[in-house]
């Protein structure tokens, strides 16, 4: 993941940080079965195809989760500075008479 300035480096740290060592099977059986059924998946693709698709299989796996990652991270920043500009908006609302 590139990061672009200290901001993105101390979230990106802070986010693993929170997350080494999350057994998301034991917090979530959605995630569970998910899982299951992506690693049957992967071994299913993997019996028929030759070593070097696997690994161009591998790496657009890898390209893809990134891509998606990066892209809840935007989702996340912004609802984040949604979150703000609400907080801020309604700190210095006051009441008006018609």
């Amino acid at each position: 993941m590139m990061i672009k300035n200290v901001f993105d480096s101390l979230v990106a740290t802070m986010e693993h940080e929170n997350l080494a060592g999350l057994d998301l099977g034991k917090h979530s059986s959605e995630y569970y079965y998910a899982n299951e059924k992506v690693l049957a998946y992967q071994r299913k693709i993997k019996s028929a195809l030759p070593v070097e698709l696997q690994e161009t299989l591998v790496d657009l796996d890898d390209e893809y989760n990134c891509m998606m990652t990066s892209g809840m991270d935007v989702y996340y920043r912004q609802g984040f500075s949604d979150a703000v500009r609400l907080i801020m908006e309604t700190m210095t609302w006051s009441p008006t008479r018609s």
